[in-house]
């Protein structure tokens, strides 16, 4: 079959693939997972995978953060250097040029968001650059404790959050406060947090349920 004038991009693309898909049948019946690792791209694991993937992620939320793990979100600077002729502003604060490490880390409205939760664990830390960040997580956040878990959860949770609040505001004319942030945090780590079994005999577990409602 040969594609037409009015035959549809997607497939379009699924005939320019008959090729690939033949020499993998050639193989035999496969289930979909060897399909997949045959025609996935194979490279070596990251250290930092750990920080978000993990058993209970939320995945719309991990996306986000893997997209400003590598400065690839849409952010006003970016969109400045790409041609768009905007304010660059950040909606959040009103103060600065919104670029990826002033969203999530330097905006005073954020970094209320992310010192409330980290009071929220116990933990007093202040600002500091994204490489130090990301530093310090993959240093302190190991193992099966709670607290890992919930740090995890939390950090994602907190950048998608803050992804959301920042379109609401451009797009939608909406916003929230940082207490109704925190707890959009707090309620979405609270779900994830139902899932997993906890021993609340131990007094960190307990303390942290305590401080996050759950």
């Amino acid at each position: 079959m040969e594609a037409r004038i009015n035959t549809s991009w997607s497939f379009c693309k699924l005939l320019s693939m008959r090729n690939q898909a033949a020499s993998i049948f050639a193989f035999g019946t496969q289930s979909i997972k060897d399909i997949w690792h045959h025609i996935r791209n194979k490279d070596d694991k990251v250290t930092w995978h750990k920080l978000f993937w993990l058993p209970l992620h939320v995945p719309k939320y991990n996306i986000i953060t893997w997209m400003a793990f590598l400065d690839r979100l849409p952010t006003k600077d970016r969109l400045i250097r790409m041609g768009f002729n905007i304010d660059g502003i950040c909606v959040l604060c009103n103060e600065e040029m919104e670029t990826r490490d002033h969203l999530f880390l330097h905006c005073t409205v954020a970094n209320s968001v992310w010192s409330s939760v980290l009071n929220l664990n116990g933990i007093c830390r202040g600002t500091c650059s994204w490489s130090a960040r990301i530093s310090w997580a993959f240093a302190s956040w190991k193992g099966k404790s709670l607290l890992t878990a919930i740090m995890k959860l939390a950090w994602t949770t907190f950048t998608y959050i803050i992804w959301e609040e920042r379109n609401k505001r451009i797009y939608q004319r909406r916003s929230r406060n940082v207490n109704a942030l925190l707890l959009a945090i707090k309620d979405s780590v609270g779900i994830q947090l139902k899932s997993r079994e906890i021993n609340r005999n131990d007094y960190v577990n307990s303390a942290l349920c305590i401080q996050w409602g759950y």
